[in-house]
């Protein structure tokens, strides 16, 4: 089977993701990228194993219509099967549209949506263009319990038909790392300049507004003990803010920007004793799925669509209300305020065990198998 996938940019995760796929039987997998990739946010890349990789030429429709890439009539007719990595930019839709005209299967991959999206009106303009792309769709390989209430209750796709795609991170190598957590906790602290008896709260991803680090910030001003440090490994255009944010409220705050090498990365979660995502909307957070393996506790926002699947409150962590600041700083305190937090690890890195790339390949060869079942009948 010659099998499309298209999705909008390499990543580390979805290169490791594609390189598990890469190992099922009898396919031959494609991947094309619609998009170009940022400038100010470029991975350091896994190399691709086992499928090609292919950019397509496209026009930007608007920034928030997307890409319209060249060449899709012929991704359409030389493949058996595609897999779309979404349903509402334009090179999707157009895609799905030439499935049903030339009589091609195809699958959906969702990463995942945030969860007040559950409340989406069903009958607006975007939900109905939509639904013309779901609702053909042979199944739907979606993330987590979010993705499945999403599709059922949104768009009423058979329940059957939405299996877990697992997306997760390189666990195999913050894994690996995790025997010498003290040594990089030592030699990671030292770097940064924390004491050894300060509490780590971390944060990692961009600083723009969506993601709501400001209120994290005035969350640990209202803290009893200040002996906090809140470390933030990632950066944006709102850095200089939060730094003089923090200035104003005497938060001890360490920025180290982007970090494009993931092993650097992952080393920096053995410095923290908690990790935080406070964002108003996101789609996943497979920055959660880190810190589990890294054997941290999650605070993690109600609006994030791994919160359900990734957090089970007061066993490794909690979940909150990013618009309550002070509902922030009592979940900061909850955590931190532990001596210790072993039990909560413990559960976390459980919690990781079933979110792995082997997991997601399985979920996609038993769709294939339905394919072969298909095929032999006829």
């Amino acid at each position: 089977m010659k099998i499309a996938f298209i999705t909008n940019l390499r990543a580390p995760y979805r290169t490791l993701q594609l390189n598990e796929f890469s190992k099922i039987k009898n396919i031959t997998l494609n991947v094309y990228y619609t998009d170009k990739q940022s400038e100010n946010r470029v991975w350091d890349v896994n190399k691709a194993v086992g499928f090609k990789e292919i950019d397509l030429d496209g026009i930007n429709l608007f920034k928030k219509l997307g890409y319209l890439n060249k060449g899709l009539v012929k991704i359409v007719t030389t493949h058996d099967l595609l897999i779309l990595g979404g349903y509402e930019k334009p090179t999707y839709i157009v895609l799905s549209i030439l499935c049903r005209i030339l009589k091609k299967p195809y699958i959906l991959l969702f990463d995942g949506i945030s969860t007040h999206k559950l409340e989406e009106n069903k009958n607006n303009l975007k939900t109905i263009i939509k639904k013309l792309v779901i609702k053909k769709a042979d199944f739907i390989l979606g993330n987590g319990n979010v993705s499945k209430r999403y599709f059922s209750e949104i768009f009423s796709y058979p329940n059957e038909k939405i299996l877990n795609q697992y997306l997760t991170v390189d666990t195999k190598k913050i894994e690996s790392m995790y025997k010498d957590k003290e040594k990089y906790k030592i030699e990671y602290r030292e770097k940064l300049g924390i004491k050894k008896d300060e509490k780590v709260l971390i944060y990692s991803g961009r600083l723009i507004n969506i993601k709501n680090v400001e209120s994290v910030i005035e969350a640990v001003s209202k803290l009893k003990k200040r002996d906090l440090v809140f470390l933030i490994t990632g950066g944006g255009i709102l850095e200089e803010h939060l730094k003089q944010r923090a200035k104003e409220l005497k938060i001890k705050l360490i920025i180290t920007g982007f970090l494009p090498d993931q092993d650097e990365l992952f080393k920096h979660y053995f410095v923290g004793d908690a990790l935080i995502l406070p964002s108003f909307d996101e789609a996943w957070g497979l920055v959660v799925n880190e810190a589990l393996v890294a054997g941290l506790p999650v605070l993690v926002s109600r609006h994030c669509g791994c919160a359900n699947d990734l957090v089970i409150p007061k066993q490794n962590g909690y979940i909150f209300n990013p618009f309550d600041v002070n509902e922030i700083s009592k979940c900061i305190e909850n955590v931190i305020s532990k001596d210790d937090n072993a039990a909560y690890s413990k559960k976390s890195k459980e919690i990781a065990l079933n979110w792995t790339f082997e997991n997601s390949r399985k979920n996609l060869e038993h769709i294939l198998s339905n394919y072969e079942k298909m095929a032999a009948e006829i």
